[in-house]
């Protein structure tokens, strides 16, 4: 999957915790071998599991994390799950404690952006340009549609549009498991 975003998306990132993200992998790329040169009798299917352990946390927790603004939606991609809320759905930003997304359900707090002080940077298809938390609440407000004033009766027929809230629980799960199995492959090494 390229990182680079589509013709028509926003894709809005912390750099600061990508940088740390690379850092993790080194350590991993260095775990493994230090691994094998220190393993003993251990077995060699031990040696790669703190280093996986490792990657997929750094991917999972630092990497994949951030907002896209398509053309449709609001994607808010977190550790835990990816939401995709419809525009006219999301009611506001707030940055009191980094980018909070109002919506039509319970406020909802970002990964990227857990402080209001926080480093980000938007990925356009023009080109990348850093920004605080306020210019990227900035860049996803200037998405929201404006609500249209309702003059006379509702309309017989509404059509709703969705808050999709995908659980990423094989991601979750992977963590766990591979951090129980970093620790007793460590322990044996």
């Amino acid at each position: 999957m390229s990182d680079s975003p589509a013709p028509d998306v926003v894709r809005i990132v912390a750099p600061g915790m990508r940088t740390l993200a690379v850092a993790l992998w080194v350590v991993a790329a260095v775990l493994f071998v230090l691994g094998f040169v220190v393993r003993g009798t251990s077995p060699a299917w031990l040696v790669p599991v703190p280093s996986l352990c490792v990657a997929f946390v750094a991917w999972a927790v630092l990497w994949r994390p951030r907002l896209e603004l398509t053309p449709d939606a609001l994607v808010v991609v977190d550790v835990r799950r990816t939401s995709t809320y419809a525009w006219p759905r999301v009611t506001g930003i707030r940055t009191k404690y980094g980018i909070e997304v109002k919506s039509t359900e319970p406020d909802r707090r970002t990964w990227i952006a857990p402080r209001p002080t926080a480093r980000l940077r938007i990925d356009r298809p023009g080109g990348s340009v850093p920004a605080t938390v306020e210019t990227a609440a900035a860049e996803v407000l200037a998405r929201v549609p404006v609500v249209a004033v309702q003059d006379g009766p509702p309309p017989a027929t509404v059509a709703a549009l969705p808050i999709v809230h995908r659980v990423h629980g094989w991601s979750i799960l992977a963590m766990v498991v591979l951090g129980v199995a970093a620790s007793l492959a460590a322990a044996r090494l």
